[in-house]
């Protein structure tokens, strides 16, 4: 007797040197074959490409830049040349002023000082106006200009005392911050403050300790003192600034209203931050921008509270007037502003106790959007050693641009591409020939005491020389870029290609190990049979006789199911062949679709009794004929069917449909299975060639070449239909095809709806 054994198993050393042979270790094979391909291409194209894009852009841009810089620095030559110029024309100016300051002191007459600067304003053209303090808060000239801050420092002595006043404020203004900051005892704080109103004479200091005094009332909450201390001040000191050059009025009318808030007097302290408001909008050409928007950011905040208080009344009168102040804008800065800068440059030297010097000191800066320059220059006490007044002059930028560039222009002799600006420290446009939009190109400091500007330099078509600068570098960019694309374009395609044939490749030998697999084992089943049977009849076997006819029955069943097996699979290589060919025809006559699809289910019985599944057909009765090819939709059905017994476990059951939709012209027909269904990202690639959902050849599920789902498709869109699944992992699947019904035979009942289904169950009983 003949002895069947099964391969041997190979140990892992065996299977590693036998892996090659194999049909996946030649699919690994190709797989590194390919990385290796991607990696030489990555190494010899990509990388070389990137190389050569970077380096190529880098030396562009190196070469940009080197032509920038040889352009900035020709233009700061001339920057330099502007501003030596310039500090020429501005010393001419300045000898020329202080000449004329030389020539009213020299006379040093009574009376004779307000005429003499009236006479330098109207005589000289680049001052603006004039500006004469005698000391900290008195005006002499211009006459009508008053800061009603007149200073003990303005009598005889009245220096020493000025000073000594000033550090005594200091001295018990950091002790009562310690206790009002630090330690949060508010009453020691109130009582230093309240200490400098006994010890200090000068009103700016006395106004601002009051201040203080009104400020620590708040915080200790005491809103009736903190109001009577704001209302004092506003009384007493009406005009008085603080050492910041903020206005004290503006500051206690504001918290005069904040407490009578507090105080539950909403209609007092409506009244209050109305007048703050008119009295800040009357006043607005004498502050700061700055100083102006703080006070009314707080009034905009602290009405609408008040306006809505329920114990307002008049609310609607109150709501017009300041809807009618808040339209008024902010009145141009006036020469109050620069009278206060002045003052206030005064008031520090005086503080410091500055010595004399016959110098002229500036000022420059931006007001209301708009910039200024300010000369002034100290005046002497009677000792002639510590400074007690002070001379200013504003001078007219309009008239310095029309004095001093016409000038500049001529000597340096400027192209007409050229743009000439002066700017401040931080780099805003004070005057120039014009008011440049780009960036400069070159700038240069002046010389003290101008210092506090620079002269910057401008193209004016810059916009076009930059593209006359940048056009070969444009040009060799985008040559360079062209270049990248077009090696970055052949290398996709070579990409796109060599995935393509690695795909293919890799398809094929798929195809030819599932195909070896699919034919071998149906062979060595009717081989071993036949070998049973050939042992049997020559009485090799152990059972007896009246066996023999039994078994072999059942091995010549088994043969012929392995037989139909093996002609199903080479029926659907040969269709594939054919239809990848173009060869492939279908011999289309009209049919019943329910006998049709009857036999096939009929056909399929036996193999799916012979695994113990349930099989139920649904097929709808009267349904008309369809053009069709009977033996091709057999094959879809066997397909499909096959498909279900395969891919079921525990629960054998598989329904057949089969209906009309007559809204379609169609005829479906589903078959339903209780499987392990198929995972929602695999549902796209199952109708692809040679593919199978578990590729696994020691897949417990795995069988056939991946060719039957292929084939039912073109079969379907053959007839004109089409085919769709549903699916849930581990509820089973559901194909759907249809089928195009011929329109001489759609009918429609008279009711609009089609004829309810009959249903036909044939089924075997599974075996326990």
């Amino acid at each position: 007797m003949r002895n069947f054994s099964l391969p041997r198993r190979l140990s892992p050393r065996r299977l590693k040197e036998n892996l090659p042979r194999s049909p996946l270790g030649k699919m690994l094979k190709k797989r590194r074959n390919a990385i290796g391909m991607a990696m030489i291409f990555l190494g010899l194209i990509i990388v070389p490409s990137g190389l050569l894009g970077y380096f190529s852009w880098r030396a562009l841009e190196s070469e940009k830049l080197l032509s920038r810089e040889r352009l900035q620095e020709s233009y700061r030559q001339f920057a330099r040349l502007a501003g030596r110029e310039i500090d020429e024309e501005l010393e001419k100016v300045e000898k020329r002023a202080v000449a004329a300051v030389k020539e009213i002191r020299q006379k040093n007459k009574p009376g004779r000082t307000v005429k003499d600067l009236d006479e330098l304003v109207e005589s000289e053209p680049l001052i603006a106006a004039g500006f004469l303090l005698a000391a900290p808060g008195k005006v002499v000239y211009p006459p009508d200009l008053s800061l009603h801050e007149e200073s003990a420092s303005s009598a005889p002595g009245g220096n020493e005392s000025y000073f000594r006043e000033h550090e005594i404020f200091n001295q018990l203004v950091e002790h009562g911050e310690k206790h009002e900051y630090r330690a949060y005892d508010l009453n020691v704080a109130i009582a230093c403050y309240s200490e400098i109103l006994s010890k200090v004479s000068n009103p700016q200091l006395r106004a601002i300790a009051a201040s203080y005094i009104g400020r620590a009332l708040q915080k200790k909450g005491d809103w009736a003192a903190a109001l009577t201390a704001f209302q004092n001040l506003l009384a007493n000191h009406p005009e008085r600034r603080d050492l910041n050059g903020m206005d004290l009025r503006f500051l206690a009318q504001y918290q005069i209203a904040v407490c009578l808030e507090n105080l539950e007097r909403d209609q007092e302290a409506i009244a209050a931050l109305l007048r703050l408001h008119r009295d800040l909008l009357e006043r607005s050409d004498a502050i700061s921008t700055e100083q102006y928007a703080y006070f009314l950011e707080l009034i905009q905040a602290l009405a609408p509270r008040l306006l809505s208080s329920p114990e307002l009344t008049g609310r609607a009168d109150y709501q017009v007037r300041f809807n009618a102040l808040a339209e008024q804008n902010k009145k141009r800065i006036s020469q109050k502003y620069f009278l206060q800068l002045l003052d206030q440059k005064l008031n520090e030297m005086v503080f410091k106790r500055k010595h004399y010097k016959p110098k002229f000191r500036y000022v420059s800066d931006e007001a209301d959007g708009e910039p200024y320059l300010l000369a002034y220059q100290s005046l002497p006490d009677p000792s002639g050693i510590y400074v007690t007044g002070l001379l200013g002059l504003q001078i007219d930028l309009a008239q310095l641009r029309q004095q001093l560039f016409p000038a500049i222009l001529r000597h340096l002799k400027f192209s007409e591409q050229v743009t000439l600006a002066i700017l401040s420290k931080k780099g805003d446009y004070v005057i120039g020939t014009a008011r440049p939009a780009e960036q400069p190109i070159a700038a240069q400091a002046l010389a003290e005491p101008f210092d506090f500007w620079q002269v910057a330099v401008y193209l004016s078509d810059a916009q076009t020389r930059s593209r006359r600068m940048d056009f070969r570098a444009t040009l060799g960019l985008w040559l360079i870029s062209l270049l990248l694309v077009s090696i970055l374009s052949g290398a996709y395609l070579f990409i796109r290609r060599a995935r393509r044939e690695a795909y293919l490749s890799q398809m094929k030998s798929t195809f030819v190990s599932n195909v070896s697999h699919e034919l071998r084992t149906p062979l060595a089943s009717i081989k071993m049979l036949a070998e049973l049977m050939e042992m049997q009849l020559r009485g090799r076997l152990a059972y007896p006789l009246e066996n023999c006819q039994e078994k072999t029955e059942q091995y010549l069943s088994v043969i012929r199911r392995e037989s139909d097996r093996l002609g199903r699979l080479i029926e659907n290589v040969l269709d594939f062949s054919k239809i990848e060919r173009g060869f492939k025809q279908y011999n289309f006559e009209y049919e019943d679709p329910a006998v049709v699809l009857r036999l096939a289910v009929e056909s399929f019985r036996p193999h799916a009794e012979a695994n113990n599944f349930l099989l139920s057909v649904e097929i709808a009765e009267g349904l008309p004929e369809v053009r069709m090819d009977a033996d091709a939709i057999s094959q879809v059905m066997l397909n499909l069917l096959s498909n279900a017994v395969k891919y079921s476990d525990e629960v054998k059951k598989i329904r057949v449909r089969a209906y009309p939709a007559s809204r379609d012209a169609l005829i479906v027909v589903e078959i339903a299975d209780r499987g392990i269904g198929i995972d929602a990202a695999e549902i796209s690639k199952i109708f692809q060639d040679f593919y199978r959902v578990d590729q696994r050849l020691s897949s417990q599920k795995q069988g056939g070449i991946g060719l039957g789902l292929t084939l039912v498709r073109h079969i379907v869109r053959a007839h004109g239909g089409e085919v769709s699944v549903r699916s849930e992992v581990g509820r089973g699947s559901t194909f759907i095809f249809t089928l195009p019904i011929s329109p001489v035979h759609v009918t429609t009942p008279a009711n609009g709806e089609t004829k309810n289904a009959a249903r036909i169950d044939l089924y075997v009983e599974a075996e326990p």
